[in-house]
């Protein structure tokens, strides 16, 4: 019996599901061409886009409204501003597709990412499929191609419960980035983690929402080839700014996890061995924190930093050890164990020449 176009559209949408494309908006009207042009470039043809205008100061909004216009795939949802977390929810809340995809405004992507990653697609709506990305140092015309942590492949439950999910925290090296982005993810696996989100958590955002996800996935797909996403890196003298309200920010987003963990799992050593990790998260969080107090006022460095490496050892970190391998942070966790004046002022130069690199 022959397909009717009814039925052979009906097919075509179960092969090729849905997928929506979430772009946060905040005054990056310089780059939003670039990004928009790129989506719209996409050889995977079921999407939606979403650009969310998180209350653009400058001509985004007015961008966002002129393409809408002109592609019918293309909704622009306005809003106050709320930062990059409000703004991603709101477009969580309207997509209509059954894969989430996010891309930030400032970044791009190659036309054949969402076709690629929607070879990985199996049906099932609590999987997530992951690519590689490339950091753009633009101001430097330099590429660096970041690859995950977990091999390509197909992992299912049972490894993801063996294998993954003790090591998701804790570790310097992650076995599979926390971003949101470069990765299509069920929207029913956001939507049910959507109640472990804190707005007020502005360091770590991706990490908030990823974390329970992760927790919940059952199917995880890496793909073997392909650096599809292009993250720019914006000038780093931005990146090497003091931030006095950074260790504020690093402890609610501790807390938000925390919370996550003992929810998923109100008891047992399960908990025992997430909390611990956890508590090896917040000691690499910390030596953030250490190396942002060393870019800081020369008036009180010293006393900032023994403050914080005294309360956080006495909230229960003492004792915890991580491995730490990569530049300054080698120097930085020294003073985490031994916050002498001398160690102090000693890595405060180290930290300046990596900074200038």
């Amino acid at each position: 019996m022959p397909v009717t176009e009814n039925e052979g559209e009906k097919k075509r949408m179960k092969d090729t599901p849905l997928i929506s494309v979430i772009v946060p908006v905040y005054n990056t009207e310089i780059y939003l061409e670039e990004c928009v042009d790129s989506v719209r470039a996409q050889t995977y043809e079921n999407i939606e886009i979403l650009l969310v205008n998180d209350g653009s100061t400058d001509g985004s909004k007015a961008l966002c409204e002129s393409y809408e216009r002109k592609d019918k795939r293309i909704r622009v949802l306005s809003k106050e501003n709320g930062g990059l977390m409000s703004a991603w929810i709101h477009g969580l809340k309207e997509a209509k597709g059954e894969y989430i995809c996010f891309v930030d405004s400032d970044d791009w992507i190659d036309p054949d990412m969402l076709e690629k990653l929607a070879e990985g697609i199996s049906g099932n709506d609590r999987e997530v499929i992951c690519s590689n990305y490339i950091i753009e140092k633009t101001d430097k015309n330099q590429q660096i191609k970041v690859t995950q942590g977990l091999k390509a492949g197909v992992y299912e439950r049972e490894e993801i419960e063996k294998n993954l999910i003790p090591n998701l925290l804790g570790k310097e090296i992650r076995r599979i980035h926390s971003s949101r982005c470069m990765k299509l993810i069920s929207v029913k696996l956001l939507r049910e983690n959507l109640c472990f989100t804190d707005k007020r958590i502005t360091m770590g955002e991706d990490l908030n929402i990823m974390y329970p996800v992760f927790l919940d996935v059952r199917r995880i797909v890496i793909l073997e080839e392909g650096y599809f996403y292009h993250y720019r890196f914006v000038d780093s003298s931005m990146v090497h700014k003091y931030n006095p309200k950074l260790y504020d920010k690093i402890k609610i987003l501790y807390q938000a996890l925390k919370k996550v963990i003992l929810t998923k799992y109100p008891e047992g050593e399960r908990q025992k061995e997430l909390l611990e990790g956890l508590k090896k998260e917040y000691v690499y969080l910390l030596l953030l924190v250490l190396k942002n107090e060393l870019r800081g006022p020369n008036e009180g460095r010293v006393e900032r930093i023994q403050k914080i490496v005294t309360e956080a050892k006495d909230e229960g970190l003492k004792g915890t050890v991580i491995d730490v391998t990569s530049g300054a942070n080698r120097l930085i966790y020294q003073i985490w164990k031994h916050p002498d004046r001398i160690r102090i002022w000693g890595a405060r130069g180290a930290v300046w020449v990596f900074d200038r690199r």
